[in-house]
């Protein structure tokens, strides 16, 4: 079955408006799973479970028939139970088909499950259109878009791209994070001759180059991400280094074949070290692309893969909890991905046919952190929670808990710095360095 990224629930009275709202989404590269256009040949409730499963997004055509529906409250059900139990990164839309009163009985309901989530409401008389339009809007962040033209292409990837602020800002972090994992480079780098490295989620390259140029000299390095404007600015400030950069989605179907033609085009037997920095956390079918990138590795090559654990933090003293959280508001970030991704890279890579898994490094620690390190710290998890709360509710500005978690952040963003910098206070992030063999 193709996977599709947003699921189509709604009430066989509102058939004809759903579809052409559809038509309009997936004119514009939104890949929709409605039925019974796409159960196919298989068992209803089959088909109906896994699409679910398997989408990124469960969009609700809410009106005075569906709210009342045994199949839309049933599938409504299934996607808030995948989403509070973490089984995947499950985003829940609302598209109100009618002005209707969402505090009458009839929506009882069904209110259990959406009354928190975004709103995408009436206005005047909306067209088709409309409705796609502010949909796409709201989630650029998770779709993705295939336009037809360069324009809406450019528009769509300017949510993603780093500007020099951020440049900056990873540059500080990668310097503190060098101190967690340099060790484990170096041990997999100086032992090969112009070792051959695949770098997955590259972004413009800085970490795995810094790596990589503390330990040795000769190297070649295949640098992999989805934004081209990340890849432009990788080669700019890389055309000095043996490295290149390709645009590769991980999500599409062929990554396989991709990589094999990578092989070729460079000329390259198969790959002494696949390097993974905290893109396990935003991949969906995790297995498979690991599979994918196991088929590249040499015998005797190394993955080396870095990922949350937000679940495994703690913060001492916590008076209030407060930075406990904090950390939980990132659950509602919609650019934050799967935050307890860390645990779960274990099986993953036994599953995908890896051997030698070990789990080199498991915490980011204030202890033993310099002043200047702490300050950006703090910078990079508890400033990152607040600018992911805002960027959220500029995407869902009618979602409550949003509002609520920017208005908890803005107010005590101050007293967390203040705590954070005692001499006498820890904080401790779940952050996870594995390394396995083919």
């Amino acid at each position: 079955m193709e996977r599709k990224e947003v699921f189509i629930s709604y009430a066989h009275e509102d058939k004809e408006r759903v579809e052409e709202i559809v038509t309009c989404l997936e004119k514009q590269g939104v890949s929709c799973w409605i039925a019974p256009r796409d159960v196919g040949a298989r068992r209803y409730a089959k088909a109906i479970c896994e699409a679910i499963e398997d989408a990124k997004i469960f969009l609700l055509m809410l009106s005075s028939h569906s709210a009342v529906s045994e199949h839309v409250l049933n599938e409504i059900e299934m996607a808030y139970n995948k989403r509070k139990n973490s089984q995947g990164n499950l985003t829940i839309e609302t598209i109100c088909l009618d002005k209707i009163d969402l505090d009458s009985p009839s929506f009882d309901e069904i209110m259990y499950y959406i009354r928190r989530i975004n709103f995408i409401q009436l206005e005047n008389d909306p067209t088709p259109e409309y409705f796609a339009n502010q949909f796409i809007d709201a989630n650029k962040s998770i779709l993705r878009i295939i336009s037809n033209t360069k324009q809406a292409r450019e528009d769509f990837q300017s949510e993603y791209v780093s500007d020099e602020y951020e440049y900056s800002r990873l540059k500080k972090q990668n310097d503190l994070l060098k101190q967690f994992d340099l060790a484990l480079y170096q041990k997999e780098l100086i032992r090969r001759t112009k070792p051959v490295i695949l770098d997955v989620g590259s972004g413009d390259g800085s970490l795995i180059v810094d790596r990589v140029d503390s330990t040795i000299n000769e190297y070649e390095i295949i640098a992999l991400d989805c934004e081209s404007q990340n890849i432009e600015h990788g080669k700019e400030k890389f055309k000095d280094k043996n490295i290149h950069f390709e645009q590769v989605d991980l999500s599409e179907d062929n990554l396989s074949e991709k990589l094999e033609a990578i092989l070729k085009k460079y000329n390259i037997d198969k790959f002494d070290i696949i390097n993974l920095s905290m893109i396990m956390l935003h991949i969906t079918n995790k297995v498979n692309v690991l599979r994918a990138l196991r088929r590249v590795l040499k015998n005797d090559g190394t993955i080396i893969i870095k990922d949350i654990d937000d679940g495994i933090n703690f913060a001492y003293p916590d008076e209030g909890g407060k930075f406990q959280k904090a950390w939980e508001l990132l659950s509602l970030d919609v650019t934050a991905g799967l935050r307890e991704s860390g645990r779960r890279i274990y099986p993953i890579l036994h599953r995908a046919g890896f051997k030698n898994i070990s789990l080199e490094n498991v915490y980011l620690t204030t202890i033993g952190m310099a002043y200047d390190e702490k300050e950006i710290f703090f910078e990079m998890y508890f400033k990152m929670i607040l600018d992911g709360m805002r960027y959220s509710l500029s995407k869902y500005p009618t979602n409550w808990e949003l509002k609520e978690a920017k208005e908890f952040m803005e107010t005590n963003i101050h007293d967390l710095y203040e705590e954070f910098m005692k001499e006498d206070f820890v904080f401790a992030l779940g952050f996870m360095l594995y390394r396995a063999n083919k």
